[in-house]
């Protein structure tokens, strides 16, 4: 019988250029529309819509810009510059309506709109081992919102599983991901992305797998946490501390000890958004200046040099935002990710500047693009877990791993799953939890056995006891007379030799990983067995009991 093979995850094409108004951050091609207009757009890890830049942001102060397209990720259309996305230029393109941007809406506020509408989306694939050309996936009928707004310079592809849902619209739009899970394209309802790095040696380009992950872009000694937010539909972490080496003073911690904030994990934006104090004590770390206007921390000609050849690093500590774990994950940071550069249209030539922004709030802590050039994410929207590790830097050894829906039944399958690190300790939890009853069962059955044999022991040595006084006759109590009941000043010591008999005693166990500890139900020692013996009996006496038919015995404890 032959077995169906499941789809196997997608991994989507970087457009091999580094591009940002705030930084150099690796984009990925797509394409939008009939024929298609492409464009190098970031993946938004909290939005579910794709975003492609209007024609309408390169107009006003940046009517002058010549390369205004090119630098918001337009690519060429015909082999002529294009400034944004001409949806009459699309056959399939379906306009919606004017409707608010919802996704950031807590760091940037309300009142930017976007036009949206549905149209086919193109996916640029990699090569597969049977293909040496790089492939595409062709979507009808996405949700895309065309931005002017240059709070979003450039176009976002969303990651998240959110539906659309507009007010002329019958039926709700399913997210990128939905529709390709739907149509069979990818195994499950997650991905694997890490920003990559223009500064690493050679050149570090973002990857970003749809329904797994690659295992060979991030360490093992990663950490596994559940979703957060109201429908456990975010990528929360609680932030445990900051510590930054080789800065002006020092060693130093930049987050107040035993105070611990909960942030979201969001490569919508470029910035970690902070609370003042710690944004203070980075300013005085690294030497920074802040700029009121653009609500950036400058770093000038001066400062600049002196941290290059300084060279500090800063180390996050993470753990998960539940009580269902405490272990934690280290984060390491050099500090030429945080040495970016912004331009146009923030400033009118490149200015160096660090990656911080102070938030208002607690609802606006966010750790965005720049924290996941170093850390490697992988989020499973179906089992509502994600896992956090230290990215590797490499852009040839891979080792894609398909994660399967938890609804598909693989059983009688030929092909061997490879499961989440999420999903594993899940198992374990549960294994070690059956492990627990079973052990307590077992142990109940042992000791309940073990009384009824005590029991019916002492039940026939009760008998044999008084079958014995029937024939003795009254007399004097006799010093020497063996006892036959244990009494306290009358307990015999063991043989020469003799072994005490001990039930199974607990053993040290290991718990795994997001585990709670097991522990067997302890034992108890047996009580060792009385020694019969007539040792301490006078020799006359002991011939006139035995000249009488009568045996001085010693009975075994029950």
């Amino acid at each position: 019988m032959s077995v169906s093979a499941y789809p196997v995850p997608l991994e989507l094409s970087p457009s091999w250029s580094f591009d940002g108004d705030d930084g150099n951050w690796s984009t990925f091609a797509i394409g939008v529309g009939t024929p298609a207009q492409t464009f190098r757009v970031l993946p938004s890890t909290s939005g579910s819509e794709t975003w492609v830049p209007l024609p309408q942001g390169c107009q006003g102060i940046l009517a002058n810009v010549s390369d205004c397209g090119d630098l918001r990720g337009v690519n060429d259309v015909n082999n002529a510059p294009s400034s944004g996305f001409q949806t009459n230029a699309s056959s399939s393109w379906q306009t919606i309506g004017i409707y608010e941007l919802s996704t950031e809406q807590a760091l940037f506020g309300t009142g930017d709109d976007g036009l949206y509408g549905r149209d086919t989306l193109m996916l640029d694939l990699l090569s597969t081992s049977t293909s040496s050309a790089n492939q595409s996936q062709n979507l009808s009928s996405q949700t895309i919102a065309g931005v002017a707004t240059a709070d979003f310079w450039l176009g976002s592809l969303g990651l998240g599983t959110a539906t659309g849902n507009f007010t002329v619209q019958s039926e709700n739009i399913p997210s990128l991901l939905d529709t390709l899970k739907s149509q069979g394209l990818i195994p499950s309802l997650s991905f694997g992305y890490t920003a990559g790095a223009v500064y690493s040696s050679p050149k570090d380009y973002g990857s970003l797998v749809l329904g797994g992950y690659d295992q060979a872009r991030f360490t093992s000694s990663n950490l596994s946490m559940p979703l957060g937010g109201s429908n456990n539909q975010t990528v929360e972490l609680s932030l445990e501390s900051i510590v930054a080496q080789n800065v002006f003073g020092g060693t130093l911690s930049l987050l107040t000890s035993g105070n611990p904030i909960i942030t979201v994990l969001d490569a919508t934006v470029s910035q970690l958004w902070l609370p003042q104090s710690v944004c203070d004590l980075f300013a005085q770390a690294f030497g920074l200046a802040y700029d009121p206007l653009t609500d950036l921390y400058l770093v000038n000609s001066t400062i600049h040099g002196q941290l290059l050849d300084m060279n500090p690093s800063v180390t996050f500590t993470v753990a998960g935002n539940s009580t269902l774990t405490s272990s934690t994950t280290n984060i390491e940071f050099p500090y030429s990710a945080f040495d970016l550069q912004a331009g146009i249209p923030i400033y009118n030539s490149s200015t160096s500047y660090f990656p911080i922004r102070v938030a208002a709030n607690e609802s606006q802590y966010v750790l965005g693009r720049t924290f996941l050039q170093e850390a490697y994410v992988f989020v499973d929207w179906e089992r509502q877990n994600f896992t956090l590790g230290q990215a590797i830097h490499q852009n040839t050894t891979k080792h894609i791993v398909p994660v399967h829906s938890p609804s598909d039944d693989t059983s009688g399958s030929t092909q061997t799953q490879s499961l989440s690190p999420g999903v594993i300790a899940g198992i374990a939890v549960a294994a070690g939890a059956a492990v627990a009853v079973a052990t307590g069962i077992i142990l109940c059955f042992v000791l309940r056995g073990r009384r009824r044999r005590r029991v019916a022991k002492a039940q026939e040595a009760a008998a044999e006891a008084e079958q014995a006084a029937a024939f003795l006759p009254d007399k004097k109590e006799d010093p020497y007379e063996t006892v036959a009941e244990l009494h306290s000043e009358h307990v015999q010591p063991p043989e020469i030799m003799s072994e005490q008999v001990y039930e199974l005693q607990d053993r040290e166990r290991k718990n795994e990983l997001m585990s709670t500890p097991i522990t067997e139900l302890p034992g108890h020692a047996v009580g060792q067995e009385l020694d019969g013996s007539s040792e301490g009996v006078p020799r006359d006496e002991k011939d006139k009991s035995e000249q009488k038919g009568v045996s001085n015995s010693v009975y075994e404890l029950p």
